[in-house]
């Protein structure tokens, strides 16, 4: 694929930074917790400037933690700002006031996805790829996927990865370990509502552990991206 042709890729990491500030006390929390899957998701902003350098891409990063308030969810939704995450509560968004939801919203949720709308208007985007990561570890049990890929009723990219991955006898997961039909998470707002292709690739983040592994993971994303934007 064409390094121009590239350039309408855009890779999007909602979740890439577990950036607290300090006026807001960890939210309570430890920092162990805050370097943990609850915060942020593990290897996933390495693994996206990466990808995009390989890609010769564009790319838009969330700068700040989940639990601040979740980028990837609709403005509506109640778990927009989280009250209790994998049974922690964070106990400094609980009864959090109406003015301040409104800041957070306003300084980072809007800024954010305004970015998103900005980019995909100006650039002639033509696909859209969300980047998550996953725990290997789920109830004491092994997630048995090294890669999810999930979708909404626009399936046309994500089952051409799929495929693609498979032919690699890659494990992927088709909507595991999430569902990807989240009514107005980031892909539902920027790809389908402007039917763009788009799809969300979720690494389980043992694979994202070290540079090394990253820098092997986003080899590999790379070629499967190509491949698979070359078939559709």
């Amino acid at each position: 694929m064409s390094s121009k042709k590239n350039k309408r890729i855009l890779l999007i990491a909602d979740h890439a930074s577990n950036y607290i500030p300090s006026s807001l006390k960890n939210l309570g929390l430890k920092d162990n917790q805050l370097n943990s899957h609850i915060a942020y998701d593990v290897g996933v902003k390495e693994l996206c400037i990466n990808l995009s350098k390989l890609l010769n891409s564009n790319y838009i990063i969330g700068k700040y933690s989940r639990l601040i308030i979740d980028l990837n969810r609709d403005i509506s939704d109640p778990t927009l700002i989280p009250e209790i995450v994998d049974r922690k509560i964070i106990t400094k968004n609980l009864c959090l006031s109406n003015h301040d939801k409104k800041k957070r919203i306003s300084e980072i949720y809007n800024k954010y996805h305004y970015k998103i709308k900005t980019a995909v208007k100006h650039n002639n985007i033509m696909a859209l790829i969300s980047l998550h990561s996953f725990n290997p570890i789920f109830k004491k049990r092994k997630r048995n996927i090294h890669f999810g890929i999930l979708s909404n009723q626009d399936r046309r990219l994500s089952d051409c990865i799929i495929t693609e991955m498979k032919k690699r006898k890659l494990k992927v997961g088709d909507n595991e370990p999430y569902e990807g039909n989240l009514i107005g998470d980031t892909m539902y707002k920027h790809g389908l509502k402007n039917n763009l292709h788009h799809t969300l690739i979720e690494v389980r983040n043992d694979l994202l552990s070290s540079s090394t592994k990253i820098h092997r993971v986003s080899i590999l994303l790379k070629q499967v991206i190509n491949n698979s934007i070359n078939r559709i």
